[in-house]
């Protein structure tokens, strides 16, 4: 039940009176209706703007939290080549990242959701900088790649990646030929793989059985090694290994018969100074 508010008349639930003051509103009403959806119209936009810049203004204090600790993780990251890194080791860090970004949002943005949201992000992208840096190389990562590559019919780049100084690569590609040997590296794969008899397959990576460090003479006969290859392609370059490990790994693949076999082979993964890790195919007797 519903009555007019000027008049006092009965009406339908939700219609309007026939009464000259109520029909006059009613006019009003539709005549105002335009500016006020236009009103309306800029408060959402106005909304919107304060929204954008309140985003834009977390993203640019985040970037410097971002920056300065850049070079700090770069650092630990090389540290913890030597030694192992837990994952409550990482929590722990990117944990101390996210307050310092939280600490330098300004106060009116601390319990904004945008700047949360934008603040979580880049501390994602941290957390995934952090893993991949430190469980994505190292010594036992060349060795997979480079027992990986030498039996694959393309991985011909990633063998003389492992195996040639940087340097020697670089001539070659200046020349021209660094392309022809990767051809040729796996042209010569593709032939083995279609020789192979039945079900047989080519080598795949196992395990690595053992490693042992190597000394101060078998890193100097590293370094020589690396640079009598240089001398083959008549490159100058200063070779200098940091460290290295001779490592038994073990292969596996399958006979004619479908049987699995493994085999053993000793190698040698040096660390060149500014050219990362190399494989010498052979053992740490053969530095001496």
């Amino acid at each position: 039940m519903a009555f007019c508010r000027f008049c006092g008349k009965q009406i339908p639930e939700g219609g309007v009176c026939d009464c000259p003051e109520a029909q006059k509103k009613a006019a009003e009403e539709i005549s105002n209706a335009p500016q006020s959806a236009e009103q309306a119209v800029e408060s959402v936009k106005e909304a919107a703007a304060e929204v954008k810049n309140e985003a834009v203004q977390a993203a640019e204090t985040v970037q410097e939290t971002v920056k300065e600790t850049a070079s700090e993780v770069k650092e630990n990251v090389a540290d913890s080549a030597n030694k192992p890194v837990s994952g409550a080791d990482i929590a722990k860090k990117v944990d101390g990242l996210a307050g310092e970004i939280s600490e330098n949002l300004p106060g009116n943005m601390k319990n904004s959701k945008n700047a949360v949201y934008i603040a979580a992000c880049i501390v994602a992208v941290l957390i995934l900088m952090l893993l991949m840096c430190l469980f994505g190389g190292g010594a036992k990562s060349a060795v997979k790649k480079y027992v990986k590559a030498a039996s694959s019919k393309s991985g011909g780049k990633t063998y003389y990646s492992y195996t040639y100084p940087k340097q020697v690569i670089k001539k070659l590609k200046k020349k021209d030929k660094f392309d022809d040997m990767v051809d040729d590296f796996n042209e010569k794969v593709e032939d083995a793989i279609d020789d192979l008899e039945d079900k047989e397959t080519m080598p795949k990576f196992a395990k690595i059985v053992s490693k042992s460090k190597l000394n101060d003479s078998e890193l100097d006969g590293a370094e020589d090694y690396f640079e009598g290859i240089c001398e083959i392609y008549d490159v100058d370059d200063d070779i200098e290994v940091s460290k290295g490990y001779e490592m038994k790994i073990k292969t596996k693949c399958k006979d004619e018969d479908g049987d699995t076999e493994y085999h053993k082979t000793k190698i040698c993964v040096v660390k060149i100074k500014g050219d990362g890790w190399k494989i010498i195919p052979a053992s740490k007797n053969s530095l001496d």
